[in-house]
């Protein structure tokens, strides 16, 4: 099973991302340096987005684009499985938090001032 994954990923070439990534950089070239001198924002914009849409179809046709989007796919799955706090649990939670980094910030308070007067008693 693996060397049959490893088969299939040597064999992708990565033509399809970067034929993605040639259309999104001349689409902002188009979008900033303005060839066809369109007098409004919104040609330029919407030129901009055909563009990127473009770019994304060409990505997500491509193996790698395939294995994102499964892997997209897959983890929306395992987000399912997961088990979250309830609100009393994440307010319980968050109060000890704030708690211990109060405590801490105290302490560590009190080793500068501690370092301070010993560095302002040795310089003296």
């Amino acid at each position: 099973m693996s060397k049959n994954i490893e088969n299939q990923v040597k064999k992708e070439s990565p033509i399809g991302p970067i034929i993605a990534i040639l259309i999104v950089v001349a689409s902002l070239a188009f979008f900033y340096l303005d060839p066809l001198e369109f007098s409004t924002t919104l040609y330029k914009v919407l030129a901009l987005l055909v563009g990127l849409t473009i770019a994304g179809f060409v990505f997500f046709k491509s193996p790698q684009g395939a294995r994102l989007y499964t892997f997209a796919k897959e983890t929306k799955i395992e987000l399912r499985k997961v088990v979250w706090p309830t609100k009393d649990e994440t307010i319980k939670i968050t109060g000890m938090i704030i708690v211990a980094v109060f405590i801490v910030a105290i302490f560590l308070w009190i080793i500068d001032a501690f370092f301070t007067w010993v560095v302002q008693f040795l310089t003296n």
